[in-house]
């Protein structure tokens, strides 16, 4: 239930999909004054969610600052949480463009930050590949040995994610805190969801979509339609949290 209404809350809460609706409005409202307040309504919000300087300021507000390890510590194990793998019709899979993640936990690993990984990653939907599987093959090519990868692959969400993991590490009997691996846009509810299930967990952010950069005039003042679809990632990121809460989940 809680997976369905998390769905169903996502759809109706992103930008997008208010406009497509305004849109697909003015063909059926017949009053010109309904319909000219539509075609008002419809040009703020293209205008406010194409901005892109609005939705990086907001989004550089919710995601977390990089983050640096101390020195000369090692950490049990890192958690690379799923997001970084797709597939092709056939199931083949394929590091897409959030893979910067898998790196970065190889790196923590290379480096001596941590002893082992778990890659947390399943399907979202049944009919749909695992993908913790083809992660952990890719991290093993990258040179990292098959005996420090972990893989738990029954996951469908964060809950799951966190549920999941910490059976395993339970019964490896690892020592917390752990190295938590995801994208900076996720790390705000990652770590309130592993933080309730009872594992402690330090926060390590990757695969930036925004950055603190110079803008220029034409930014502030013309919209950008792909940024208007950019605007799902957050809204499914506060639609979490606030689910989560209200489920206490987190």
């Amino acid at each position: 239930m809680f997976f369905f209404l998390s769905k169903l809350a996502s759809f109706f809460i992103t930008p997008e999909n208010w406009i497509i609706v305004l849109l697909i409005s003015l063909f059926f409202v017949k009053s010109p004054l309904v319909k000219k307040r539509v075609t008002i309504i419809l040009v703020i919000f293209v205008l406010f969610f194409g901005n892109e300087v609005i939705y990086n300021k907001i989004v550089l507000a919710w995601q977390p600052k990089p983050v640096q390890l101390p020195p000369n510590i090692t950490y049990e194990a890192g958690i690379l949480l799923g997001g970084s793998g797709s597939f092709d019709k056939n199931g083949t899979g394929f590091l897409n463009s959030s893979s910067d993640r898998v790196f970065e936990v190889c790196t923590l690993y290379k480096t001596g930050k941590i002893k082992k990984i778990i890659v947390a990653a399943g399907a979202v939907y049944n009919d749909r590949p695992k993908e913790a599987p083809f992660l952990s093959k890719k991290i093993s090519e990258l040179g990292i040995p098959p005996h420090d990868i972990i893989v738990e692959q029954q996951s469908r969400t964060t809950f799951e994610n966190a549920l999941y993991t910490k059976r395993i590490i339970d019964s490896l009997k690892l020592q917390p805190p752990f190295v938590l691996v995801t994208s900076a846009m996720h790390i705000p509810r990652s770590v309130r969801v592993f933080t309730k299930a009872g594992l402690p967990v330090i926060p390590y952010p990757a695969d930036y979509k925004v950055l603190d950069k110079k803008f220029g005039f034409f930014d502030y003042a013309v919209p950008k339609l792909y940024i208007i679809n950019d605007w799902s990632g957050l809204s499914r990121e506060l639609v979490g949290v606030l689910g989560y809460k209200l489920f206490k989940k987190a």
